[in-house]
This record gives structure tokens, sequence and C-alpha cells, in this order.
């Protein structure tokens, strides 16, 4: 067919066709958008992706750093402190009440597989000599097994002492009022004679000697005992240690009475950290209702001394492990001390009462 022939178009014929081209052309470079995603397009889903992993990346992050905030309390809420520091409250006069009380509570810490230390807290002049002793024995059988330390608040003697020297370490407050006092008190003896109503001539009490005699064997068991857990601490001779002096917190660290000063809180660190304990709890143990002040007596009609509620009689020669400085505290004023195996009484009329014989005898020298 000739040029002539072919059909002739109009201008807009012309941009109909190309605009179908434009169309055609657009569509072959850029396909749908679900075929784009399909196919992996880089110049859409890319950006989506990075923003994606930001997001991940950011709440990863905020998680870790909870764990380490919120980790440590849920442990140890699971899993709980390593162990206990038990602390004991030896506290007033010593009596059969303080004795069990203490033998009690220390019997339960070596039994209890929770309980790693323990921590005498003192505040006693002392008492009565043969509960004092059962104290010495469970504190010692204590300290055998686990960490025993004692924190003196203001008195720590005589009877008080006796019952902590078995402890691993002693602290006391500097102004601690009366610490040691190796050495027991009692009243003077005085003759009796036969009485009407007792089956032998000394059912009633002893003669004046042997009241001696016993107080002084009593201050020897004392002094032996705190020779034994204590004498290579202390820097004091043997007669000076008989001489049975309280010391000032600050003289009993000095001569090796105590150990440190400190009060209890330090020393429950302490032990805990004996014991090996990097996280402890504490139970403290006192006596349900507050030991008395002092030992009530009564004094009866033939002049025999007894305890009040018990049947144990002291005779003239009233016997204590007790310092001078508590002596009022623990038996009042019905009694008076006129002998002790330490110094003598400093009260006037009570130092007349004494024969030089009987200072002598309780000069406590330990022979």
């Amino acid at each position: 067919m000739s040029s002539d022939d072919s059909p002739s178009r109009t201008p807009d014929d012309t941009d109909n066709a190309n605009a179908a081209a434009d169309d055609r052309s657009t569509a072959a470079r850029s396909p749908p958008t679900a075929e784009r995603s399909a196919s992996g397009d880089t110049s859409a889903t890319g950006f989506d992706r990075i923003e994606t992993r930001h997001a991940v990346g950011v709440a990863v992050i905020l998680a870790v750093a909870a764990g380490l905030l919120v980790a440590p309390g849920v442990y140890g809420a699971v899993t709980g402190p390593d162990g206990t520091v038990a602390v004991v409250e030896i506290d007033g006069t010593i009596d059969s009440a303080t004795a069990q009380h203490v033998e009690d509570n220390l019997r339960d810490a070596r039994t209890n597989d929770s309980i790693e230390a323990v921590v005498l807290e003192v505040n006693s002049g002392g008492g009565l000599p043969a509960q004092s002793e059962r104290m010495y024995a469970a504190v010692d059988r204590t300290a055998s097994v686990m960490p025993v330390y004692a924190a003196v608040d203001t008195l720590g003697a005589s009877g008080a002492y006796l019952a902590i020297a078995p402890a691993d370490r002693i602290y006391v407050a500097p102004s601690a009022q009366a610490v040691g006092s190796v050495g027991v008190a009692g009243t003077a003896p005085a003759p009796s004679g036969p009485s009407a109503g007792t089956t032998g001539p000394d059912k009633r009490g002893s003669d004046p000697d042997t009241q001696r005699e016993r107080r002084q064997t009593l201050a020897n068991l004392f002094l032996e005992n705190v020779l034994e857990q204590r004498g290579e601490e202390i820097e004091l001779d043997r007669e000076a240690i008989a001489h049975a002096d309280a010391y000032l917190g600050t003289e009993a660290v000095e001569n090796g009475f105590a150990d440190r000063f400190g009060f209890v809180d330090g020393a429950v660190a302490d032990a805990a950290s004996e014991a090996g304990l990097n996280d402890y709890a504490v139970d403290t143990r006192r006596t349900e209702s507050r030991i008395p002040g002092g030992i009530p007596l009564l004094e009866q009609d033939d002049g025999t001394v007894v305890v009040d509620g018990s049947e144990k009689q002291f005779g003239d020669g009233l016997i204590l492990a007790v310092a001078p400085q508590a002596w009022d505290e623990t038996v009042g004023d019905d009694v008076i001390m006129t002998s002790y195996t330490g110094q003598l009484p400093t009260d006037g009329d009570a130092a007349d009462e004494m024969t030089d014989d009987t200072a002598t005898v309780n000069r406590g020298d330990g022979e």
C-alpha cells in the first residue's frame, strides 16, 4: 500500500497514543505496591525493617535494665538471709528465771540450723552464784559450736561477768560503770549456837570460820573460771584479779577484761562476719516480762535470810556473786553487805563490823 493509502491522524489521536505509551512505560517501570512487597523491594521495606529492629532493641535494653533493678529483690525474697544472729538478753539480777532464760535460748541456738552466731546483751551486776555458773556453762557450751560475742551496756560484773567470760569477744561501752569484779559478797558471819528446833547444832547456820571458808571457796572457783577463759587476755596477775575490782569500760579494755569498745549492733555485725554471713537476720530473745531489779529477801524470826518464794536458806552468811556497786539494787536495804572477797567495803559502819581476821580471809588472793 502506498503512503497515500494510510489513514490520516488528527492531533487528538496523536496525543492519546502518546499518553497510552507513557502509561505503559510507567507501568513497566513501577509494578503495583502489592507486587513490590512480594518482590522484596528495598526502597520501601528496608526502612520499615530498620525501624522495627530499633524498636525491638530498645525494648530489650529496657527489659534488661528492669531485670537488673528487680532481680536482687526477687532473689532475696526467694532465698532469704544466709543465717540468723540470735541476741540473748542478760538483764537485771541473776536468779533462777535469768539462768533458765539464758539456758533455754542458748540451747535453741545450738540446735537451730538457721542460727549461726549469738550475741549476749548484758546489763547485770550479778546475782546468785549457782545460777551464774549455770549461765557460764551454757555460754561455754555454745561458744564451742558457733561464735558467741558479748556486749556490756552499763553493768557486766561479778556473776554476770562470770557468765560471759567464755564468750569469744567482749565489747563494752566506754562509759560502762562496772566490768569484772571477780569475787563474791556476803553478810558478816555470826556465831550460832544450838537450837532446840534443829536436829543438829549447825542446822541453823555454820560457825563463822566455816562460812568464811565457803565464801572463799566460791570466790576461788570464780577466779579459776575467769583465768581459764581469759587468762591470756587479762593483763593483771592472779592477785590483782582476785582483788575483785570493778572497772569502767575504758579501764576494762585497757587491762583485758574486755576486748574492745562497742555496742550490740557492732557485736552483731562482727559475729555475723565471723560466722561467714553476708546477709543475716537478727532474732532478739528477751524475757516475756522484765527481770526484777532485785532479789526479794525475807528475814525469819530466827534470823535466817531466805529468798522470797524459795525454800533455799542462806542463813546468816548470805553469799551472792554480785558487785558491790549493785548490792543495794540486788538485795535492797534489808541485808547489809559487810564482807567481800575483794576490796573492803567503803561504808564506815559496814567496815567497823569486820574484824581483822575477816579482812585477811576475805582478801581473795586465791590461796
